[in-house]
């Protein structure tokens, strides 16, 4: 599956921007972002990469926008963005350009259909 360029844009009440890729590998998601000043990019952090099991995950939403569009990812637990920057406890905003809509559908349609197999097998597990 094809790596997302994503951004956020307004951590710290917009004066920090988040810039990253994301991708879908064995059953995980991957980050790697750096977050910068919004402002006049002086100020870059060190390239960090988190992982994060699917099992974490409630759901992933896409929002097709005029100009750019939103993937939101929901997760289970407060937790499991400990290390990620962003708004929210169990959510995070990922902001996608225009012309990498299609991977994000891709990756937000792909996810879930992972998470409902994944649901249907625990489901088929608890009826035996």
């Amino acid at each position: 599956m094809r790596s997302l360029p994503f951004y956020m844009d307004d951590l710290n009440g917009g004066f920090m921007k988040l810039e990253g890729i994301l991708r879908v590998e064995k059953g995980k998601l991957y980050f790697e972002f750096q977050k910068t000043d919004a402002f006049f990019e002086a100020y870059k952090s060190a390239v960090k990469e988190i992982e994060i099991d699917l099992s974490e995950i409630s759901m992933m939403e896409y929002k097709k926008g005029f100009f750019s569009s939103k993937l939101t990812i929901h997760t289970k637990r407060a937790v499991t963005f400990q290390d990620f920057p962003g708004n929210g406890l169990t959510e995070r905003t990922l902001k996608v350009k225009k012309k990498h809509r299609e991977v994000a559908a891709s990756i937000s349609s792909n996810v879930n259909l992972e998470l409902s197999e994944r649901r249907l097998k625990e489901l088929d597990g608890e009826s035996e």
